[in-house]
């Protein structure tokens, strides 16, 4: 069978998985993103011919001849990006669930897909996409997961199938969230009060002493620089986290603690224009948020 790609969103994520699969897997690529029919459209449309794929500003247009769909977008509109989906696929595609959420919403947006009588098969990205491209690690839940694994495969992707039923996958996501945006949370409180008494270096010293092996000034800078620029779809995956351990039978606390302080911070932050588009360093991020900070405290004060 000869792999036709669509995909939904065209952030970070979908870009890279697009650009990997039409350079070394030579596979015929399109892309739908509401963003192309709005003001940047024309930029982004270009960005998508610049890496070979076809950029479509009508859903239909991308999900024609496609053997294969992949749902790229923020999760709150994992749902409603099923649902148009469903209205254009056609039996004998498979519809794949990327996005960060939980395993109950994973459902929900496999009964979203149900009528159009296309397959789905959730995916659980488990590591940042760049730079990994299309061959980020996925896992993948559903009744056609193991088919869908050996088809991916094919095209380098590496997809391995852990379970028939659909949450299986998600669970494993959902779960390494809480820890791996709970050390963003902890880096952020931690240092940015530590910066208050300059013994931020001290701080970072002390842990690299306790956990050796890690950069932990790489660390913070790779955290705090996420929070920075992608902090409102942490704090989207973290109600989805939270989600998860409640439908576990939990209180979720830590979940929902963690998804606080990423927002927090990610308010104070969304508005700056970073030179080159990024935090150079965790030091511009607890300087940025330092001043945010202190400014509220004198307006409050005043």
């Amino acid at each position: 069978m000869t792999e036709r790609v669509a995909l939904i969103g065209f952030g970070e994520a979908g870009r890279s998985i697009a650009a990997g699969l039409v350079e070394e897997a030579k596979v015929a690529v399109k892309a739908y993103d509401l963003r192309f029919a709005g003001p940047q459209g024309a930029a982004l449309r270009e960005a998508a011919a610049a890496c070979g794929v076809t950029p479509c500003t009508d859903l239909r247009e991308a999900a024609d001849g496609a053997t294969v769909m992949l749902s790229l977008v923020v999760g709150s509109a994992a749902v409603a990006a099923a649902r148009s989906a469903a209205e254009v696929l056609k039996p004998g595609c498979v519809y794949v669930d990327m996005n960060s959420v939980s395993p109950g919403t994973k459902r929900k947006v496999g009964a979203a897909v149900a009528p159009s009588g296309a397959d789905f098969v959730e995916a659980a990205v488990m590591a940042r996409v760049p730079p990994y491209g299309h061959r980020v690690p996925l896992l993948l839940a559903g009744p056609k997961a193991q088919e869908l694994a050996a088809r991916l495969g094919t095209l380098g992707m590496a997809a391995e199938a852990v379970g028939d039923t659909v949450g299986q996958a998600s669970l494993n996501k959902m779960l390494r969230s809480i820890m791996v945006k709970g050390i963003e949370a902890l880096l952020l409180e931690s240092l940015l009060c530590a910066k208050r008494w300059n013994i931020e270096e001290r701080i970072l010293d002390s842990i690299g002493e306790t956990f050796p092996g890690l950069d932990w000034r790489e660390v913070a800078t790779y955290y705090l620089g996420r929070t920075a620029i992608h902090g409102a779809r942490r704090v989207t995956e973290m109600a989805e986290s939270a989600d998860t351990v409640a439908e576990l039978g939990l209180d979720p606390i830590m979940s929902k603690a963690v998804g606080q302080r990423i927002g927090w911070a990610h308010e104070r932050l969304r508005d700056v224009s970073w030179p080159g588009g990024a935090p150079k360093s965790y030091i511009d991020v607890l300087a940025e948020l330092d001043r945010k900070v202190r400014a509220a405290e004198m307006k409050a004060s005043a």
